[in-house]
């Protein structure tokens, strides 16, 4: 076995341990994910790792982001690597939930982090220094046609991103645990 096939193991084995200790402890939340940042696979997307970085560097205070807020680190374990990884994305409050947009800017591809939530629903996310475990589901089709005029009026490039492919840009509630 590889170095790197080693490493995604004990992540993966991390990711566990880490989840049960957190429903456990909910206060210590952000020593356990300061414990998996450690340890968690780099992002796909350049600019999103600076991103990520500074943003748990600082509470969400400072990320580098210049673009439409709020905005949450959404963290998935990879469907191929079995390690963590760590999204900014940005996020609709609505109805006392959360939801997250899949739209890789139109893309014709569902992003990464997307696929690996279908594979895995089990989540955490970060909110500034709030941490906490989720359970991501795509919204239904009724659900989505609610939520979607709003999340377009607030934030119109989501219409842009929907016209420019086929597939229905997934809308998904983020359910704490």
């Amino acid at each position: 076995m590889g170095h790197d096939e080693t490493n995604e193991r004990a992540n993966a084995t991390h990711v566990g341990a880490w989840t049960r200790r957190l429903r456990r402890e909910p206060s210590r939340a952000v020593e356990y994910v300061d414990e998996i940042d450690r340890n968690a696979l780099a992002t796909e997307v350049g600019f999103a790792a600076e991103h990520v970085r500074r943003y748990i560097a600082s509470n969400g205070a400072d990320d580098g982001w210049e673009g439409p807020r709020p905005i949450l680190i959404l963290y998935t374990k990879g469907r191929k690597s079995g390690g963590v990884r760590r999204n900014p994305l940005l996020f609709l409050e609505h109805g006392g939930e959360r939801y997250v947009i899949g739209s890789k800017g139109g893309d014709p591809k569902h992003p990464a982090w997307f696929l690996n939530l279908l594979e895995d629903p089990d989540v955490h996310v970060r909110v500034m220094a709030d941490v906490y475990a989720a359970r991501a589901e795509v919204v239904d089709d009724a659900t989505r046609a609610r939520i979607w005029p709003e999340l377009v009026a607030r934030y119109p490039m989501f219409a842009q991103y929907q016209a420019a492919t086929t597939r229905q840009i997934p809308l998904v509630r983020l359910i704490r645990t």
